[in-house]
């Protein structure tokens, strides 16, 4: 179960793809089979998919538009589709547009995957803000209560799981502004169905976006609807504490306030009715 599909979601941002993450995809000791690289706004013209497959040498180029809901898992669920479809017997190793991965990130994922037995291999990540590293995440032992109040280090750059798994659970929320790598780990764990592995080392480096359109960006309305969209979806599981925490934790790094997620969820609750 060597054949790894490399899935990036873009905008497109191309330049910012092409200045990093790409070569980065590129130097990888063991290449991937192919790419498919998947638009959210437009399509890609004839000049840009033929300078970007230049780019890419021997690996194949897929570039498709989003045909699911606009945004992030949109976009990565149409490439899932097309690499079931394509490559059902592969993993699927996702990459953000502006991400890094190590040279030996998809060795280690596929060296760690004993022979193809593995579900989801998960690797550490460097989280770099302004080029320094601020911190490392490591993830190991993983469980479904701790992606409830925060991320034990599963995010978009470090998925590598199997596209048959991906598939199975019905790929990434629709429509989900932000939160996705949370919510797409705890229905994989929920899954009861997932054998995952892990590297023990830090093979990507996380470069945090700083700009206000960010997905993340603190006191952003967009993340005001995610975390909103998160409750609606998990917060039933959720005990007392747990809330108490997954509310502080938004105060702490977003400015969220829980007043302020409750009358969000409030409002798409009445926009549902």
């Amino acid at each position: 179960m060597n054949n790894v599909i490399v899935l990036i979601a873009t905008t497109p941002r191309l330049s910012l793809f092409t200045e990093n993450t790409l070569p980065s995809i590129v130097n990888q000791i063991h290449p991937p089979a192919a790419v498919v690289l998947v638009s959210d706004t437009r399509h890609l013209n004839q000049e840009e998919t033929e300078i970007l497959q230049s780019e890419f040498k021997d690996i194949p180029l897929y570039a498709l538009a989003n045909s699911r809901s606009s945004g992030a898992a949109g976009s990565w669920n149409t490439g899932i589709d097309f690499i079931s479809k394509h490559f059902p017997d592969s993993y699927i190793a996702i990459i953000d547009d502006d991400d890094l991965w190590h040279p030996e990130h998809l060795s280690s994922c596929v060296a760690n995957s004993n022979s193809g037995k593995a579900d989801v291999v998960l690797s550490g990540i460097n989280v770099k803000i302004n080029q320094k590293t601020v911190a490392v995440n490591i993830p190991n032992e993983i469980s479904v209560r701790d992606f409830l109040v925060g991320n034990p280090g599963w995010q978009g750059s470090n998925t590598f799981i199997k596209s048959e798994l991906a598939t199975k659970i019905g790929g990434f929320t629709d429509g989900l502004i932000s939160g996705n790598d949370r919510d797409f780990a705890i229905r994989v764990l929920e899954s009861g169905k997932a054998k995952v592995c892990y590297t023990n080392i830090a093979t990507v480096d996380w470069i945090c976006n700083q700009s206000p359109d960010a997905l993340s960006a603190p006191g952003s309305k967009q993340k005001l609807r995610g975390c909103a969209q998160f409750l609606q979806l998990h917060g039933n599981k959720m005990s007392t504490q747990e809330m108490n925490t997954y509310f502080q934790r938004a105060h702490e790094l977003f400015f969220l306030s829980k007043e302020d997620i409750l009358n969000e969820l409030k409002q798409m609750d009445g926009d549902n009715d």
